[in-house]
């Protein structure tokens, strides 16, 4: 079996960070900082919501105040998700269809992950090397 064939599951190695609604954009800001990711699962939301550094950057672009803007006024909503049996060719597709950069992957209901492109694009270097 190649790389690409692989489970989406075997890419994640650690449970997706979690943000709140009523964080403001500099908590958001610092959380992914912090943790050194680009996307975070917005807790408490049905169905699933990101927010990630894309949406902070359009919110500030738009003039929204750090201080004061939230995660529930930035975050997008209702976003594409991926199972971990899911082949990792699979899952890059669709997100290089739908212009997306963070995937949360959900098993019962539950994210366990968030994959990045650069999860993927690191492993498929990798296979290739």
């Amino acid at each position: 079996m190649s790389i690409a064939d692989e489970p989406i599951q075997s890419l994640v190695k650690r449970p997706a960070m979690l943000v709140h609604l009523n964080d403001t954009l500099r908590q958001l800001s610092e959380t992914l900082e912090a943790e050194s990711v680009g996307a975070a699962v917005v807790k408490g939301t049905n169905p699933i919501a990101l927010v990630s550094e894309r949406d902070v950057v359009t919110a500030i672009a738009e003039g929204a105040d750090p201080a004061t803007t939230t995660v529930s006024e930035i975050m997008t909503e209702d976003v594409a998700t991926a199972a971990p049996t899911d082949r990792i060719i699979d899952v890059a597709r669709r997100m290089l269809d739908n212009e997306i950069r963070h995937m949360p992957i959900v098993e019962d209901g539950v994210v366990v992950g968030v994959v990045s492109v650069r999860d993927v694009l690191q492993t498929m270097a990798d296979a290739l090397a």
